[in-house]
Parts: C-alpha cells; sequence; structure tokens
C-alpha cells in the first residue's frame, strides 16, 4: 500500500516495517500486516531522512557487462558504479555509497 500511495518503493517499505518506522492507525506495522485503503499509515521522520540521501544512478550499459550477477566471463555492470568513477564535473555534495 505504501508503495501504491507513491510513499516509498516496496522494498523501501518492507526495510522501514523492519526497522518500525511505519505505523498503521498508530500500531507499529507488522511485515505482511494487510492494510485497508481507508487507514492510515504514517511514517517516521527516520524513513524519510534516510530517502533523502538515496539517489539514482542512470548508466549506459557497455557491451561486455550484464545487468545481474556475473556470468560466463562477463562482469556485471554495478562494477562500473564506483566512487572513482564519479564524474569529477559533478557540483553536487553527494557521494557514492553502496548502501
Amino acid at each position: 500500500r505504501m508503495a501504491e500511495l507513491g510513499l516509498c518503493s516496496r522494498r523501501e517499505a518492507d526495510d522501514w516495517v523492519d526497522r518500525g518506522w511505519v505505523r498503521v492507525n498508530g500500531q507499529v506495522a507488522e511485515m505482511g500486516q494487510q492494510v485497508r485503503h481507508s487507514d492510515r499509515i504514517e511514517i517516521d521522520a527516520q524513513a524519510r531522512g534516510q530517502q533523502a540521501q538515496q539517489v539514482t544512478i542512470l548508466l549506459h550499459k557497455p557491451v561486455g557487462y550484464v545487468s545481474g550477477q556475473a556470468e560466463d566471463g562477463h562482469q556485471p555492470a554495478v562494477t562500473l558504479v564506483q566512487a572513482r568513477s564519479h564524474w569529477a564535473g559533478d557540483a553536487s555534495r553527494t557521494r557514492f555509497s553502496p548502501a
């Protein structure tokens, strides 16, 4: 339901519920809990703070790299996303963090 409301992704929702950052009708949510459209969902400020630190990385994957796990001698594209490959002209203060 949280993803449907645009609050976060489904993966983030699972993480937030696991950390106790989500309340449904004033009660701490439990993993897998069913939620109705009429239920009131509250998100802890810590979750919003964590979300504000995340970035989306767009990558043009070159030939020879695979999207997922390494296979058949090809490296996964994630190996291209490293602090040393951060564009030197980036004026933002955001820096790479694997988490």
